[in-house]
Order: C-alpha cells, then structure tokens, then sequence
C-alpha cells in the first residue's frame, strides 16, 4: 500500500513539473548567442506573462570589443550589413501598442500574420498568451533569426509559428489571406511602403479579417492614409504605449502611438 502512494505522489509531481514546463509564463534559458550574433533580451509582462524579445547586442564590451563602434560589434554590424536594421535594433513602442491592441481583440484572433516583424514582440504575444497560429515576416533574415529562438525560450512550445521572408512592396493580397488579424508596427517610414501597405491592407480587410496598424507618427502616415482610404474610411487615434517604453534610436520617451480606427 505504502509503495502504491508513493508511485501516486510521484507520478501527480511529474505531471505537476509537466504541466509548469507547459504553462504560458514559464521562460527557458535564453540564447547569448544567435548564429554568430551576440543578442540580449528585452523583456515585459502581459497578463503576467514574461515576454522576452532578442535584439543584437548592446554591451559595449561584448566579445571583449569594448566599443559599440567597433566593425564586429552587433550593432555597428546591424547597421553596417543589414539593408534594414531597425528590426535587430530594439523593441519600438509601436510594437508595445500593437500587442496591447492584439490582447483588446474580442474574440481573440486565431491566425495572426505580422509583417516587418523585426524583434517580434506582438507575434510572441500572439503565440504565447493568445494561443494563436502566427506567421512573422520581415525582409531581414537576421532579426527572424532572433525572433524564432526567442519563441524557442517560450512555453509552450509553438504548435504553429514561423517565420518567412516578404516584402511588402512585393507581396499580394493572396499573402496575406492566411490570417484573420494582419499587424504591422511602425512601418509607415516611407511614402512608397506606406502607399503599398495600404493598398495591400485595404483589399485585405473584410469580414473576419482584421488589422493592427501602429504609427508613431512616420512621414508616410498619409500616404497610407490615402491609399486606405480607397477602401472604408480611416484615422489614427493615438493610444498610450503599454509601460512608457522609449524610442529605440535616441531614447526619447514616447508616451503615444497612432492605432488605425476604420469602418467595419
């Protein structure tokens, strides 16, 4: 009888380590290293869920290099190799905002393509605390890299989460047909990707089909703006950015971010 309830409590303490390794909110080791980058973890919590996105390394002394201006540190290399570094950089307050408006989503959207994901943070917050199926893209290899071994670190593990490459200046409705929630994050840095995106997303939007545009307030703001417009009307309300995060770049607080508001 005794070794019956021993093998019991065993067993029920297995299952119970299981069911922790499981649980969203339970965080893995987290990679130093990504393919030859050195990384480092930006990290916040939702609906007590520690999220950690990978960004290339800041550490002045990384590697011994003992300058961020060295040609082998992570980040002068991001910016030196990388077409577009901004995604290896940091987390963008966009970013912040356009998880928080994926988490307002009733009900909680089920496939959720991001595009120009960069470090990732609203595919992780999809994938994790939502549950949902997500595809993250990015025109940079690099910063997918990062954002796939960030969601290695995560429990659960993914049952469906990948990322792939596309452009938004090449890519077609059809792309995106995929999701029912299409976000895109402080991508309107450009008249040209902004008109595009807004065509792109304009056809897309219907009913069940859904999307997140957050803007800082970037000079292709209008031209999105226009190009949607041909579809339903549109504007940009601003919304607080989740924990006051600041600008990547120069570090100036950024307590606001636009969030596209359309006609249904």
């Amino acid at each position: 009888m005794q070794a019956s309830t021993t093998k019991l409590v065993h067993a029920l303490v297995l299952l119970a380590a299981q069911a922790s390794a499981l649980a969203p909110g339970r965080l893995n080791h987290l990679p130093e290293r990504v393919d030859d980058w050195a990384v480092e973890p930006t990290c916040s919590s939702w609906r007590g869920v520690e999220l950690c996105c990978l960004t290339a390394s800041s550490d002045p002394d990384v590697d011994g290099l003992l300058s961020v201006a060295h040609p082998e540190h992570p980040q002068f290399r991001a910016v030196n190799e990388l077409g577009d570094p901004h995604g290896a950089l940091g987390v963008w307050p966009s970013a912040y905002a356009a998880a928080a408006e994926l988490g307002a989503r009733a009900p909680a959207p089920r496939r959720v393509l991001e595009l120009g994901a960069g470090a990732g943070l609203p595919s992780l917050f999809a994938s994790v605390v939502l549950g949902a199926a997500v595809r993250a893209t990015d025109v940079e290899a690099v910063p997918l890299a990062f954002l796939a071994a960030a969601r290695g670190a995560h429990a659960p593990p993914p049952t469906d989460f990948s990322t792939a490459y596309l452009d938004v200046l090449e890519a077609e409705t059809d792309d995106l047909a995929w999701a029912d929630v299409v976000v895109a994050a402080d991508l309107l840095y450009n008249a040209d990707v902004a008109a595009a995106l807004g065509e792109r997303l304009g056809r897309y939007v219907a009913p069940g089909r859904d999307v997140v545009v957050c803007d800082p307030g970037r000079r292709g703001r209008e031209s999105f703006l226009d190009a949607f417009r041909r579809f339903r009307d549109a504007e940009f309300v601003d919304v607080d950015v989740p924990g006051g995060v600041a600008d990547v770049f120069d570090g100036s607080p950024q307590p606001t971010v636009g969030v596209l508001r359309y006609d249904t």
